[in-house]
């Protein structure tokens, strides 16, 4: 799990300090720092482009000549041996003398009686993700992006901390950067709160609904959906995309995106539908027929069976998996004008069950196996997810629609002070156990010399006294 210290401290504005000793604090949580990078960091000569013109090269199959527009007035060729841009595509480019972040100097070459006057760059060789297209695309001929700019000028790239964390089976709260920033924020003694959120009383929209059935109540526990509409296809903000990009995904688009987005920083798995692609704005959830057939989203039709979990729509026809992977038939397109938002609290051995016979192991699957919220952080995500649309382009949305099933039992676990003591070999009372428990968000009340300790939503895990401690 990769988390970014910028990104943490807007949970926790007061966390501060040396990066490695905080790395070191994550670490004594249980959150073992694997690596830690300083990212973002200038680097000179590397500045904004726009592709003139595409041209074979003469001499070399794999290898095209580039033009490019560097805010000069001038064309200047590059050999280039990607071929996933376009003329218009705005990419960022190496200039003669620039020292790329693994050591390599740029330099004018000749390649088969070519020169080559620089380098056009993917997002690997700018140390800015991993990337399978080859060139990084930063925008398309719309761009107001003024060519020459340096790179991180130009995308509002600022110097930052990124941590790559290990993080267990047993602590899916931790697969979110609130979940990282609430812990460590505990461990600092230092304050955590949610940031606030738009009020979004006048921009509700009244003509679309969808409801919601749940069929099958052990399979899910709670189901959330809300319609927004005058959604407009494109990119995403660049600040969302960078953190993306950072935390090892590509952008796609402002829906993909901003699902993705939510879903790193709250730990909420959730999943969009073209609306218009829903028949009658109806989601029902049941067990799936055995030999029943769904083409998911990566166009692989799937034969089901009584294990796994369907979502379906008025006709009962399966249009997603539960919890693994959403359907092809109800896919978000560039023609998408309105979304159905599902944002659930699936079963986690169900999930566990079908993601290994399918094996189909997907960051949203990952996240419902380990037991994913389910209290009020399913709202929170749901509503930082129509903010996040806002932003793109002013959006209605319709009431939050809800449904429930069978969710975990909330009784209060009896904690016994000693028995803290003696598992972890201190000298705590109760007072100082309590305080503990509070800062991490398990709620305490004290029973005669004992502690009843009701645990928190997002900790599914927990179910035992020791499991508590």
């Amino acid at each position: 799990m990769k988390v970014l210290l910028s990104w943490i401290k807007e949970f926790a504005p007061e966390i501060d300090g040396d990066p490695i000793e905080l790395g070191e604090k994550l670490s004594a949580l249980g959150l073992a720092v694997e690596t830690m990078e300083v990212i973002g960091e200038d680097i000179p000569g590397v500045v904004v482009g726009k592709i003139l013109d595409l041209r074979p090269h003469p001499n070399a199959e794999r290898i095209q000549l580039v033009d490019v527009d560097l805010g000069n007035g001038e064309s200047t060729q590059i050999c280039c041996g990607a071929f996933n841009m376009k003329v218009g595509d705005v990419i960022p480019v190496a200039t003669i003398g620039t020292v790329l972040p693994g050591g390599m100097e740029i330099v004018q070459r000749e390649l088969r009686g070519e020169l080559s006057n620089g380098m056009c760059c993917s997002a690997s060789e700018l140390a800015m993700g991993q990337d399978d297209e080859g060139i990084m695309i930063l925008a398309d001929t719309k761009s107001d992006l003024e060519m020459g700019t340096p790179l991180n000028q130009a995308l509002g790239i600022e110097s930052d901390i990124l941590w790559d964390l290990e993080v267990n089976a047993n602590r899916p709260d931790a697969m979110s950067i609130a979940g990282v920033a609430r812990d460590l924020a505990a461990a600092l003694n230092v304050p955590f709160t949610y940031p606030k959120l738009k009020d979004r009383t006048n921009s509700q929209g009244k003509e679309q609904r969808v409801a919601v059935e749940i069929q099958d109540s052990t399979l899910c526990g709670r189901f959330i959906a809300c319609v927004v509409e005058n959604i407009s296809i494109g990119p995403s903000p660049q600040w969302l995309q960078n953190r993306l990009v950072h935390l090892g995904m590509r952008p796609i688009n402002n829906v993909v995106d901003i699902s993705n987005y939510v879903m790193l920083e709250l730990g909420q798995p959730n999943h969009t539908y073209d609306f218009a692609k829903v028949k009658e704005g109806l989601i029902g959830v049941r067990r799936a027929n055995d030999g029943e057939i769904i083409k998911t989203l990566d166009g692989v039709e799937r034969e089901l069976t009584e294990i796994d979990g369907v979502i379906t729509d008025a006709d009962d026809k399966p249009i997603g998996i539960a919890g693994v992977m959403g359907g092809e038939s109800t896919e978000i397109s560039d023609a998408t004008e309105a979304v159905i938002i599902e944002i659930a609290w699936w079963d986690p051995p169900s999930i566990s069950r079908t993601v290994k016979r399918l094996n189909l192991m997907s960051e949203a699957s990952m996240r419902f196996r380990r037991g994913a919220d389910y209290g009020e952080n399913m709202v929170r995500a749901m509503e930082r997810m129509i903010d996040l649309f806002d932003e793109c382009g002013e959006v209605t949305s319709g009431e939050i629609e809800e449904s429930l099933g069978d969710l975990p039992d909330q009784s209060p676990i009896i904690v016994r002070p000693e028995k803290v003591n003696g598992l972890l070999g201190v000298h705590l009372d109760s007072e100082s156990i309590s305080s503990h428990l509070a800062s991490i968000g398990f709620g305490v009340n004290r029973n005669e010399g004992n502690l009843d300790v009701v645990v928190p939503t997002w900790r599914w895990d927990t179910q035992t006294e020791t499991d508590v401690i």
